[in-house]
């Protein structure tokens, strides 16, 4: 729960800032968002976070059932364990330039997800939860590596549990996104610090995946596995 934690509040200053700013300025033409003076409905903005850290929370609950699957798997398990440490190594990297993002791949996806958005034009609460549990589906690097820790979880209810920690964590910065952008050196030291916390958990995805091949031993820290 704490690389859920550091993945939220570091990731969203440097990874959200960027990629959210588009849908603050998007949603902010949604009737319901205008509704209060100076064009900002707080309660909303509140609902809108809301429906978004529900989808995240009910995408760790699947992600969560299918760790709590891997992790009996044998030979498999080990070979996903690698397979994952890959995957967060490479999001580590793309996340401070050095790889092409993820985020390309779906960049066809992400075009039909903003006219998607573009079609709400009715002023109702519960048209800006609705939005925000569309933009908790919205392809994100940084949400797919979170993702990783639910499956890590090896539980249905830890796994739901450390994405409603990170769908909380990146709260305070997307509230002040337009703050923020103009912020670059914030973004530069927290996107580092977010690929350094997404490098580590790789490290143990990887050292997992070795332990249960027989490379390395298991290390045990008191009562937790680290691997």
């Amino acid at each position: 729960m704490i690389a859920s934690l550091l993945l939220g509040l570091l990731g969203s200053l440097g990874h959200c800032v960027g990629m959210c700013s588009a849908i603050v300025i998007l949603f902010d033409r949604q009737p319901i968002f205008r509704t209060a003076p100076y064009g900002q409905n707080k309660l909303a903005w509140i609902l809108a976070h809301a429906g978004r850290i529900t989808t995240y929370t009910l995408l760790g609950l699947v992600f969560g059932i299918f760790g709590q699957t891997l992790w009996s798997l044998g030979n498999l398990q080990a070979i996903l364990s690698i397979l994952f440490a890959i995957i967060a190594f490479y999001m580590a990297s793309a996340f401070i330039g050095l790889t092409p993002s993820p985020e390309l791949l779906f960049s066809r996806w992400i075009s039909r997800w903003g006219l998607a958005i573009r079609k709400f034009k009715t002023a109702s609460l519960w048209t800006s939860y609705l939005l925000g549990l569309l933009w908790g589906l919205l392809p994100c690097g940084l949400v797919l590596t979170a993702l990783l820790t639910a499956v890590a979880a090896k539980s249905a209810i830890l796994g739901a549990a450390n994405m409603l920690i990170f769908g909380i964590a990146t709260i305070p910065s997307l509230f002040a996104v337009k703050w923020l952008a103009t912020k670059t050196n914030s973004r530069l030291w927290s996107r580092t610090l977010a690929s350094l916390v997404m490098m580590l958990f790789g490290f143990q995805f990887a050292m997992r995946g070795f332990a249960s091949l027989g490379i390395v031993d298991h290390f045990m820290l008191g009562s937790v596995m680290f691997w």
